[in-house]
């Protein structure tokens, strides 16, 4: 029990060989100081390693370290100079690691001293030996004589030359090898650079003479603050493009939109694969139909199932999340029956998704060519061909998606459609965006009526100025006999008394956070622009991202036939945008449904990058500067100003009545006076801003304030007030 311990049986590992591969146990032995002549094995630290340094021993070995000379290559602009060329141009060896006084770099802080020059200044770190100086004497001699004796000298053979002449041969060769030496170590500075050092430079050419920098160097000449210019581009040209009506105006050209690359014609493989998953899975769930048809688009692709005699289109929807796990797709989008066919529908997204961009359906003759100048490029559908839609075929439209959905693209490429087609005289925006990032891209440009509004108050007041416009303009068309603008534009454009009646485009970014804030306000003015507005050349674009049936009402989605519904998070919303499910399915990044007038259409948003949309505004305010109808400061003034009041007809009556009663109860008001409950609400309000009775305070009944005679002053002041 208490005996030697058992030695465990060693365990042999196939293909290993202690004895080889492992290595013996030895203890390194420290060499004395006195030894260190005699030393020729490397020091090894028996407790640090090889990579200790010591003053027992320095390694002789570099290969560890690498070669100094080129370890700093990839932080250099240009090679590394040989010491040789270094001492002649820098008159040190170590050029770059040259130590900066502080007179240098105070002067380089200042700007009157750049790197160039720092660099070309003597350093008395290494004195070179000094060469004896070489003086020549010129001779002048004829140009005719000179060049016959070297042709003579050339066809000489060398043998008959004279000693002199080959010395001079072999410093050619010699100075053309070291012209060759010297394209490995980088460009060698002109001769001509020795004049710029000042103890050089001619007393007489100091002031003729500046120094040229190196091509990469951002050389900028320094101007103290007090002579600095704000040099202000000239607005000349401007005002003249508007004085002359815009005769001269250029529209964007095409060429600075980005285009997709060629597509392939070729049948891609997985199309076939999920052709037959489709019809296997119909076969096992005993379903008599095949897939006779695909059409490939950019993000997905539609398979068109044929059903046999009898098959209700109901079981391909019920098997739905079936073909959706046999196909591992992300989604999957059932359309029974497609519009105008006599097949199912069975969107699947592609492998390899294709982007679209705004070049590719604007760059078309639909698009470039039409009379409608409120036509929008859109996307392209899943047969790929280019989708247009008019802002005046409309009316009004509402754009709904989450986040990262595509739905800020898509109204910057609306507006972009706007600005191709149509110069600042014939169409004006008013963008309203509360969030005040996403519509900043387009600021300043000719086509606004006021500035970029984000801010609600003002946004509430813009709208009451876009009701007040619709009103002023059915007035023009009723004098003019018209029934809309285009009428007007076609049988009164020649009347002497003719006013320019531009189209009116007001987008709303996040209308929701609108309805919000401004409540019952905003609602009504939405509500009044989409109803009457259409006729005289205004429309209305909304877009959220909370499209909740309490926000967007009945009454305002009633009048908005148009929809652009991206991917939205559930059914729900789908049906509060769509008035059906289907946005729930898609797959975000551009992938929409465009409802228009009950017709529903899947397709791929065309993208708008910031870098095009930056260029196409530069473009435009080169040629015109914006020219407000009225700015924000006016709408301001237009909302602190006290609204008028307009009393009730019933109004001196129903105040004696509640002052005779000394109650004051909307149902004995209604009943004494035979009016509506709503119409009652409002006398009682006016009531309570004269201060006749007091605030309402729940379900207790309110007070009368003020006596008979009180109230007759009241009275008597609003009767004088209002003649």
């Amino acid at each position: 029990m208490f005996g030697k311990k058992q030695k465990w049986p060693e365990r042999i590992v196939p293909g290993f060989s202690r004895t080889a591969d492992s290595r013996p146990f030895f203890i390194p032995k420290i060499t004395k100081l006195e030894d260190k002549e005699s030393m020729k094995q490397k020091f090894v630290s028996p407790i640090f390693g090889k990579a200790v340094k010591d003053e027992v021993s320095v390694p002789t070995d570099r290969s560890f370290f690498g070669d100094i000379d080129k370890k700093y290559d990839a932080f250099r602009t240009t090679k590394k100079l040989t010491k040789e060329e270094a001492k002649k141009r820098y008159g040190s060896s170590y050029y770059e690691f040259l130590i900066v006084n502080n007179e240098d770099r105070s002067k380089i802080h200042r700007q009157d001293l750049s790197v160039d020059e720092l660099m070309k200044h003597p350093v008395k770190a290494e004195e070179t030996p000094e060469t004896p100086e070489v003086v020549v004497k010129a001779v002048e001699v004829p140009l005719a004589e000179f060049f016959a004796k070297a042709q003579v000298f050339e066809s000489q053979p060398a043998s008959t030359r004279s000693d002199a002449d080959k010395v001079l041969e072999d410093i050619e060769v010699q100075t053309e090898s070291e012209e060759l030496d010297q394209s490995r170590f980088g460009p060698v500075e002109e001769e001509e650079d020795i004049l710029f050092q000042p103890e050089h430079r001619a007393p007489q050419q100091e002031e003729q003479i500046k120094p040229v920098f190196a091509d990469d160097f951002d050389y900028r000449e320094y101007v103290p603050k007090a002579e600095q210019k704000i040099l202000t581009p000239s607005l000349e040209p401007l005002r003249n493009q508007i004085i002359d009506g815009f005769k001269d105006y250029q529209f964007p050209s095409i060429s600075m939109l980005r285009k997709s690359r060629e597509k392939s014609d070729v049948e891609p493989e997985w199309v076939k694969e999920n052709i037959g998953v489709i019809n296997q899975t119909l076969l096992s769930f005993d379903i008599d139909g095949e897939v006779t048809n695909y059409t490939k688009g950019p993000t997905v692709t539609r398979y068109e199932v044929s059903l046999g005699a009898g098959v209700q289109t109901k079981r391909i929807t019920a098997i739905s999340d079936n073909i959706m796990m046999n196909l591992s797709a992300m989604s999957l989008r059932i359309e029974a029956p497609i519009p105008g066919k006599n097949t199912v529908g069975i969107e699947v997204p592609n492998q390899v998704r294709e982007s679209v961009f705004f070049g590719d359906v604007a760059d078309h003759p639909q698009f470039l060519m039409a009379d409608d100048p409120l036509l929008l490029a859109v996307g392209l559908d899943i047969d790929a061909n280019p989708v247009f839609t008019s802002v005046e075929a409309m009316p009004h439209g509402l754009v709904a998606g989450s986040t990262q959905s595509g739905k800020s693209v898509c109204i910057a490429s609306i507006i972009a459609s706007l600005l191709f087609r149509n110069r600042p005289d014939e169409v004006k925006l008013m963008l309203i965006d509360p969030k005040k990032v996403d519509l900043q891209q387009f600021s300043d440009i000719p086509h606004l009526v006021t500035p970029i509004i984000d801010e609600v108050k003002i946004a509430i007041e813009a709208l009451k100025w876009t009701v007040t416009e619709m009103e002023r303009r059915y007035e023009v068309l009723k004098r003019f006999k018209t029934i809309n603008v285009k009428d007007y534009y076609r049988r009164r454009g020649d009347d002497p008394s003719f006013e320019p009646m531009p189209r009116l485009v007001v987008i709303v970014e996040e209308a929701s956070d609108l309805l919000i804030s401004g409540g019952n306000e905003v609602e009504d003015h939405i509500l009044k622009l989409t109803q009457k507005s259409r006729a005289v050349g205004i429309h209305l674009l909304l877009a959220t991202q909370r499209p909740s049936a309490d926000i967007l009402k009945g009454s305002i989605k009633a009048n908005i036939p148009t929809r652009f519904a991206f991917k939205v998070p559930s059914s729900t919303d789908s049906s509060v945008v769509l008035d059906q499910t289907g946005a729930e399915k898609l797959l975000g990044k551009g992938d929409m449904l465009l409802s228009e007038n009950g017709t529903l259409r899947r397709l791929q948003g065309a993208y708008l990058s910031p870098e095009e949309i930056e260029e196409i505004t530069d473009f435009i305010k080169k040629q015109a500067y914006p020219q407000y109808l009225f700015t924000h400061d006016t709408l301001q003034e237009q909302a602190k100003a006290e609204p008028e009041i307009v009393l009730d007809e019933l109004f001196p009556e129903v105040a004696r009545y509640v002052v005779s009663e000394d109650r004051c109860s909307l149902n004995k008001i209604t009943q004494e006076f035979g009016i509506g409950f709503n119409r009652a609400t409002q006398i009682v309000s006016s009531l309570e801003m004269h201060g006749i009775v007091s605030m309402n305070a729940g379900t207790k009944p309110r007070e009368v304030l003020i006596g008979y005679e009180r109230l007759e002053e009241i009275l008597n002041h609003l009767s004088h007030t209002k003649d």
